[in-house]
């Protein structure tokens, strides 16, 4: 599942048709596994619910109770998700094959598996994006990354 698509998503109540709101952000920390998710809720204001108490399915979220949703305060937190979208990745060769445009979450793990590369509007029509597995990729810098063939 892309990141992006979790952005609005409902998260359903188990064993009811109770939506408990629209996630407006998921928040990855830096080991890349999703620590918490922040939702919307009629009423109320935004709610917080940890990584744990959040089952993904393919097509949608869902919780167990609504205990689960923990009281949130907008802070300031730093997801690993805004500091590398538009990172360049080059392949080992040097050659440039595009910036970092979201990340794939695994839905049992709760972990990032891999990356999709933009590589402008012609490239992404021709070919498609590209998705790269996460153990390929090798962090040079803050800004940029290089495709290892042989795995980090």
């Amino acid at each position: 599942m892309k990141l992006r698509h979790i952005k609005q998503m409902p998260v359903f109540v188990e064993n009811s048709a109770e939506v408990a709101g629209k996630v407006i952000k998921a928040v990855i920390g830096d080991d890349f596994q999703l620590s918490y998710i922040v939702i919307e809720r009629e009423g109320n204001p935004p709610g917080m619910i940890l990584s744990q108490d959040l089952y993904l399915g393919e097509e949608m979220l869902w919780i167990r109770d609504l205990d689960c949703i923990k009281s949130y305060l907008h802070g300031e937190e730093l997801s690993i998700y805004e500091k590398k979208l538009g990172d360049m990745v080059f392949d080992d060769k040097g050659r440039e094959l595009g910036s970092i445009s979201d990340f794939i979450l695994s839905s049992p793990e709760k972990k990032v598996a891999g990356v999709e590369v933009f590589s402008g509007a012609i490239g992404d029509l021709l070919h498609g994006r590209k998705e790269l597995g996460l153990e390929e990729i090798c962090w040079t810098s803050t800004e940029s990354a290089i495709v290892d063939s042989e795995g980090r």
